[in-house]
């Protein structure tokens, strides 16, 4: 059934929800921060499916041991990340069809959090990953990118303003990329509501989203090496064209810019200082997630009123942590204080 939130399009559930003033318990650890709200916008979710076999090969019939599904979407793994380092989120984002219904209960359900969706006519993509016990990379198939509306990307821009409006919101994460022509400026639009409120923004993006951004910047922007490139044109850039990429950002105002290389240094701007991050060496489980932890490390620790040194170093603890686990965004912020000791800054 369709509904309202803040006089936007929502799917109505009739189910527990965390809402503002609530504590909500997750893994065992109380909500610290019952004031404060942070919006993680997702422009392109999915029903995130693995599926674990036995070996196989192309053309098997293969029947799986077991299945698990989390809603997928890079900002609905940084709020998973901000509730698990106790911080209140709220994922944004489009669902539609019978996979966007499941995808709103398991975020209530699953998740405790109370989402604002805005339904759209294309079904909600499915991401498949088939998990193998024989040791091999994970191989991960993606649905079709779905057709958002123009007025149904409108009407995600008016949800968020609404938020905004009604205040409260301490943070907003932009995550991910565009799926089509029509919200590949919603990003830019939601900056720009941002800036002119004062409340801090933190973009994670990529391709047609991130080049519609120009006149008002986020505080925050992170990109890892292969979006880098292509957002240069360059198939293998030197230190020198991302160094040119992540100062000229600093030039427009953004606080911290960084690229990031998987389990290698991060290259990084701070209010217009050249830095290098050293991350400590682990034996990886699944790297899925990793960026999206690394931004809900760096709001959590702005919001805390952190030195940017030490905003860093907790947003690349949390990536790392994130690594040790399976589940996206599942960090252990027990974890994430025993590897804060270990990021090199140089």
């Amino acid at each position: 059934m369709i509904g309202t939130i803040g006089g936007s399009p929502n799917l109505w559930l009739d189910a527990p929800v965390a809402r503002r003033g609530a504590l909500v318990k997750w893994t065992g650890r109380v909500l610290r921060y019952g004031s404060t709200m942070i919006l993680c916008v997702t422009l392109n979710p999915c029903l995130d499916k693995t599926l674990e076999v036995d070996s196989w090969n192309p053309g098997d019939s293969v029947r799986g041991r077991s299945t698990c599904a989390i809603v997928g979407g890079k900002g609905n793994n940084v709020a998973r990340a901000l509730s698990r380092l106790g911080r209140r989120a709220r994922p944004v984002t489009f669902l539609g069809g019978s996979v966007g219904e499941d995808c709103h209960i398991r975020l209530v359900r699953d998740d405790s959090f109370d989402p604002i969706v805005v339904p759209t006519k294309a079904e909600t993509r499915v991401i498949l990953t088939v998990r193998s016990n024989d040791g091999s990379e994970p191989t991960a198939f993606f649905d079709p990118d779905p057709e958002i509306e123009p007025d149904e990307a409108a009407a995600l821009v008016s949800a968020v303003e609404d938020e905004l409006n009604a205040g409260g919101i301490d943070a907003i994460t932009l995550s991910g990329s565009s799926p089509c022509e029509a919200t590949k400026g919603v990003y830019a639009d939601l900056i720009a509501l941002a800036k002119s409120r004062g409340t801090p923004i933190f973009l994670d993006t990529y391709g047609a989203a991130l080049a519609a951004v120009w006149g008002f910047w986020p505080d925050f922007i992170q990109l890892n090496l292969r979006e880098a490139a292509a957002h240069l044109g360059k198939a293998s850039p030197s230190d020198s064209d991302l160094d040119r990429l992540l100062f000229g950002w600093s030039r427009r105002g953004v606080k911290i810019a960084l690229i990031t290389d998987g389990p290698r240094n991060v290259r990084i701007v701070v209010e217009g200082k050249k830095l290098l991050a050293i991350p400590p060496k682990i034996e990886p489980v699944n790297p899925v997630g990793a960026g999206d932890c690394l931004l809900a490390g760096l709001v959590d620790a702005t919001l805390a009123g952190l030195d940017p040194c030490s905003r860093l170093r907790r947003g690349i603890a949390c990536a790392t942590a994130a690594t040790l686990v399976w589940d996206a965004g599942a960090i252990d912020p027990d974890r994430v204080t025993e590897l804060e000791k270990t990021i090199i800054l140089d």
